[in-house]
């Protein structure tokens, strides 16, 4: 089988991997909704957002869901609305569910990998009571349950007065007659690069790093680069390749790493947007062709799909190739010395600089004392049985919050118990539970909270 039909077969193996994946997560939030409202409950609306920003209905589709929800809410019937969609690297959803008999109404959330970037199987599903309203019957799904169905009323256009005026454009590049135009695209639906251990912004998300390696030494090249979530493009190429240029965009912070200094960059990302703003939408492969004939004046020559964090862009490889790389921007000049170290590294900072401690058993059995003195039970003990129960194991793996801490960005299912006089840790979670000493109440994911 030749090169050719190999990356054929190739992309062919992964485009139906993804979509089975992606059908595999939207069955898999059905069931979970079901079980909850049981198969004969009416389904109110399934609207999908995409890159993280929700699809507000029109106002009359806005008013039949909650008209949908309040009649079967009336009836007795079991009724679910879902706002879902693909997140940076799995499947996630919010929304309205009530179950049967006027049991109740809650808000749920949905999360396919919170583990980040995997399909083990392991979702998680959490629900939180909506507020009851004063109007028997009557859902307000924004006032009840912080659900938004509308988009909120335009902001008052502010004009700002610039010195000069915003361009999308390289102003000093000059292109030879024969060049290539070439890109870097994700995987539809899904980030790619391997998760670093700090941010390079403030949006909350660790870095993903790419390692890009350019092989076109035949003519002279520009490279088209972008995806939302926050990415460090580690740049190599071959001996006699030569990159001229390079546009890399998306929804949070890009950075190129690898090159050497004064290779004309255009990166309108961030506070960078240069009157380029949305000028590239990931997996919108139909943008890059009018974007590539704006700058360049022609269209890009072919598209490579970053898998697994590394690409090869141009040509093959041949055994004796030499492979250059500079030191002049390092991958890690891009951190971000204002945010804290993400994931792990985020984790075992905090042990280091006496914010955290790692928990023991006697923190898991004060949790549990003081929560039966507070609702002591009313079970009279069983003869010939030990009294005092066995401590689940909510402490292994767990820590104790010392002094005021803000989660690592990245942080996925831990425990954490935060004793009395000590503020719960600002920022995201990350499907955490949190054991507050203040309040004796498990904070965080619900369905990841033990109660005895």
């Amino acid at each position: 089988m030749n090169s050719l039909a190999k990356n054929a077969l190739l992309l062919t193996i992964v485009t139906l991997s993804f979509t089975y994946q992606s059908h595999a997560k939207k069955t898999s939030l059905e069931q979970r909704l079901l079980s909850v409202v049981g198969k004969n409950a009416v389904r109110c609306g399934v609207f999908h957002f995409n890159d993280r920003k929700s699809e507000y209905l029109s106002d009359a589709a806005a008013a039949q869901a909650i008209r949908c929800m309040t009649v079967a809410y009336q009836h007795g019937q079991g009724f679910y609305l879902s706002d879902e969609g693909s997140g940076i690297d799995s499947y996630v959803a919010k929304g309205i569910l009530g179950t049967p008999n006027r049991s109740g109404i809650y808000r749920f959330d949905y999360d396919s990998s919170p583990s980040g970037g995997g399909f083990s199987g392991n979702d998680a599903f959490g629900m939180a009571s909506c507020h009851k309203n004063a109007v028997p019957g009557k859902i307000d799904p924004e006032t009840d349950c912080a659900i938004k169905l509308k988009a909120p009323p335009p902001e008052p256009v502010k004009i700002k007065i610039k010195s000069k005026p915003s361009r999308c454009e390289f102003t000093q590049l000059k292109l030879p007659d024969d060049f290539a135009v070439l890109a870097v695209a994700r995987p539809s639906g899904v980030a790619v690069g391997h998760k670093t251990d700090f941010q390079i912004d403030q949006s909350g998300y660790q870095a993903l790093q790419v390692e890009v390696l350019v092989n076109q030494p035949d003519k002279p090249l520009v490279l088209i680069l972008g995806q939302s979530a926050p990415t460090i493009w580690n740049i190599h190429w071959t001996q006699g390749t030569h990159i001229i240029a390079v546009v890399v965009g998306g929804g949070n912070r890009q950075a190129v790493a690898g090159l050497p200094r004064g290779i004309p960059m255009l990166n309108p990302t961030g506070e960078n947007e240069d009157g380029c703003k949305d000028f590239y939408k990931e997996g919108e492969l139909e943008t890059l062709n009018p974007l590539s004939r704006r700058l360049f004046g022609r269209p890009v020559e072919k598209v490579y799909l970053a898998e697994n964090g590394n690409v090869l862009v141009g040509e093959p490889l041949s055994p004796d190739i030499k492979v250059l790389s500079s030191s002049a921007t390092p991958p890690k000049s891009f951190f971000d010395k204002n945010a804290p170290l993400a994931g792990e590294a985020g984790l075992e900072d905090g042990l280091k600089k006496g914010l955290l401690r790692k928990a023991t058993e006697e923190d898991g059995r004060a949790w549990f004392a003081q929560v039966a003195e507070r609702e002591p039970s009313d079970v009279p003990p069983i003869a010939g049985q030990e009294t005092t129960p066995k401590t689940p194991g909510i402490y292994e793996g767990a820590y104790v919050v010392l002094k005021p801490f803000v989660f690592p960005a990245g942080l996925v299912a831990k425990n954490f118990f935060v004793p009395r006089g000590v503020p719960v840790p600002s920022g995201d979670s990350g499907h955490s539970a949190i054991y507050d000493f203040n309040t004796l109440k498990c904070l965080g994911l619900d369905l990841l909270c033990y109660r005895p």
